[in-house]
């Protein structure tokens, strides 16, 4: 019986564990595939290398052909429901948007800071082959530096990161009509993010957020919801299931479902199982099982 078969290509991590960015090739058999309410807070570009099949989000079916790429900002439902006989070999990069901050200048706009949590409401999620323009090509080449490791790569990473953004914006209607942030909101929410990135473990009150941005509470939810997307308390909750995942598939982890659970801040398992089957559609030990693992 054919099993879906994966090859990491590398993935950038900080010292919390916190993975930045993460490249790798997914081989799916072929067979219908239980729809899951699958969604993550990383910016999401993959490829279709060969073979066949359908995307569902939560606005559309697509077809899944050679060459298409299909592109997902942060907290986008998608999932890959079916996979044609010649079964589907696809490539996917994702990445967090703290990767590229550095690379952001002081007088940013909200346009080049929350690219990952939005995008126009007329964006079409499917590019096929023939309208990609240079997109295949970038992502080649990031595949590449990834692969090569070789000196200054993330600067050159970043910089084919940038380039392929700005294609999406200007040929593909990306660009999002959210409205007008200043550069000192933006600072603040990215000042919070950091800090929630590098504490979501924690007990994080909204209070204590509030205070790190100089705001009141509830003009920080208010704020914070207005640049990402989402709700603060759904960010750290995603952030913590992102965590836990990486805890229950990594071949060296030694803990059970309770220590996971504490470990990425949750009381307990069932609070825990709940909150990790509303984020990936499947419980902590389906997804343990790899069957529902690194396939979007």
């Amino acid at each position: 019986m054919d099993t879906t078969k994966i090859m990491e290509i590398n993935k950038i991590t900080v010292q919390n564990g916190t993975q930045l960015l993460r490249m790798w090739k997914v081989q799916v058999p072929a067979g219908k595939r239980p729809l899951q309410h699958h969604r993550h807070l990383n910016f999401e570009i993959m490829y279709v290398n060969s073979g066949s099949g359908t995307y569902t989000t939560e606005s559309a079916e697509y077809p899944i052909l050679p060459g298409d790429l299909f592109v997902f900002s942060s907290n986008e439902f998608h999932c890959i429901t079916d996979v044609g006989e010649e079964g589907l070999q696809i490539t996917n990069l994702h990445f967090n948007p703290q990767f590229l901050w550095s690379a952001i200048p002081e007088n940013t706009t909200h346009l080049n800071f929350n690219f990952c949590f939005f995008h126009h409401p007329d964006f079409v999620n499917r590019i096929v082959s023939s309208d990609a323009d240079s997109i295949p090509f970038l992502f080649q080449q990031i595949a590449h530096e990834l692969a090569e490791n070789k000196l200054e790569y993330l600067t050159s990473i970043k910089a084919l990161i940038q380039l392929l953004l700005i294609s999406l914006i200007r040929n593909h209607n990306y660009l999002n009509t959210h409205p007008e942030v200043n550069g000192e909101q933006i600072h603040n929410i990215q000042h919070t993010l950091s800090f929630i990135d590098e504490h979501f473990s924690d007990k994080i009150t909204l209070q204590e957020l509030s205070a790190l941005a100089g705001l009141t509470p509830t003009y920080f939810s208010t704020l914070f919801k207005q640049v990402t997307g989402i709700s603060l308390w759904n960010y750290i909750t995603s952030k913590r299931i992102d965590k836990a995942i990486r805890l229950i598939t990594s071949e060296n982890y030694k803990g059970n479902m309770l220590d996971a659970a504490i470990e990425c801040g949750f009381n307990n398992t069932a609070n825990f199982n709940k909150t990790f089957k509303k984020i990936t559609g499947v419980t902590p030990t389906e997804y343990k099982s790899g069957k529902y693992s690194d396939i979007s």
